[in-house]
């Protein structure tokens, strides 16, 4: 299984309230800048008509609140970016040049575990553990998640490097709020809200196609043996794909039992793509053969890039499971603005 898939997603079931403020006294509302409804759900034909509150032109200094509670202030706009986690590093460089971006994660170009590979090529990579190296390259702005070191965002914080914390990447919703964050904070806002708009379209198409279909019970599953509850990007993905998440009443990432997976009686399961060893022993496992995702040879692969996605590259996973639980329906592919 893709580690920084579950790495990101168990220290992520710990969520806190995002707070978004703009600079001089605006405040950018999540619900106006990402597209989102009132009950915080995706709506694509809102999303489609409405864009990001205010100008779209970029306007320093900005200061926002990040996820941890702390006041992050960018001077004016950022032309040498940090990133610390696969999933604004996918963020960033669909937003920026690569000439504004001085370093990304070292999974980024990987095209297994990032969407993002082809166009972070070149770009000088660090592990996220080596504030040294982060400071190296003299950044304006780094991004990172609340899980790392403490030394990393205190020694990078105390160079008066502006770090922007983020904590939540539990559904399609925080990822469409993390979207507009990074908008905001390295002066791409109109192009960041296009982004939302464009993953809005792509799952309303899917939607749409698998509106009139039996919801199929699925489980995604893995070799770490969790299974992802609600509160899960995967658990959005399998409603958005048309789906039944079958462990919605777990908590995030919960860790199941063989037992536990026979109550469940999942008609499909999945788990991603560079666990297929797993996936085939799961298959033949005499003390699952009664489950109807087993017996009915429903146990599927999905590209790993895809579903650990925590940004817009997300849709891709919402296509691939309804490609594999509806079969027999046309599901609509996506393209991911860039």
């Amino acid at each position: 299984m893709n580690r920084f898939r579950m790495t990101m997603s168990l220290i992520a079931s710990v969520t806190a309230a995002s707070l978004l403020a703009a600079a001089c006294g605006v405040t950018t509302s999540n619900s106006v800048a990402n597209g989102q409804t009132g009950n915080g759900s995706s709506n694509a034909a809102s999303a489609s008509q409405a864009p990001m509150a205010a100008s779209t032109k970029p306007a320093f200094p900005i200061t926002l609140t990040d996820d941890a509670g702390t006041k992050v202030t960018v001077d004016k706009q950022p032309m040498h970016i940090v990133s610390g986690t696969e999933g604004t590093d996918e963020i960033v460089a669909s937003l920026v040049p690569k000439s504004r971006i001085a370093l990304v994660t070292n999974l980024s170009s990987n095209p297994e575990f990032s969407d993002a590979a082809a166009l972070v090529k070149g770009i000088p990579q660090w592990t996220g553990d080596d504030p040294e190296k982060a400071l190296s390259v003299h950044p304006d702005l780094v991004l990172i998640a609340s899980y790392a070191p403490a030394k990393v965002i205190t020694q990078v914080r105390d160079a008066g490097v502006p770090v922007y914390e983020f904590n939540d990447f539990t559904s399609v919703t925080s990822i469409e709020h993390n979207i507009g964050v990074v908008g905001e904070l390295v002066g791409e806002r109109a192009k960041a809200s296009a982004i939302v708009r464009n993953m809005n379209q792509n799952i309303h198409r899917i939607e749409t196609a698998v509106a009139k279909q039996k919801r199929p019970t699925v489980l995604d599953y893995s070799s770490y043996g969790y299974a992802a509850g609600k509160e899960t990007t995967v658990n959005d993905v399998i409603r958005m794909a048309g789906g039944t998440n079958v462990a919605a009443n777990l908590n995030g990432w919960a860790k199941i039992t063989d037992e536990e997976i026979v109550k469940m009686n999942p008609d499909v399961i999945i788990d991603s793509s560079d666990d297929a060893a797993f996936a085939k022993k799961l298959e033949s496992d005499p003390g699952l053969q009664s489950v109807s995702a087993i017996k009915n040879h429903r146990v599927y692969l999905i590209n790993s890039a895809d579903l650990s996605s925590v940004s817009q590259y997300v849709v891709k996973a919402v296509y691939d499971v309804a490609k594999v639980i509806h079969p027999n329906v046309s599901i609509p592919k996506v393209q991911v603005m860039q």
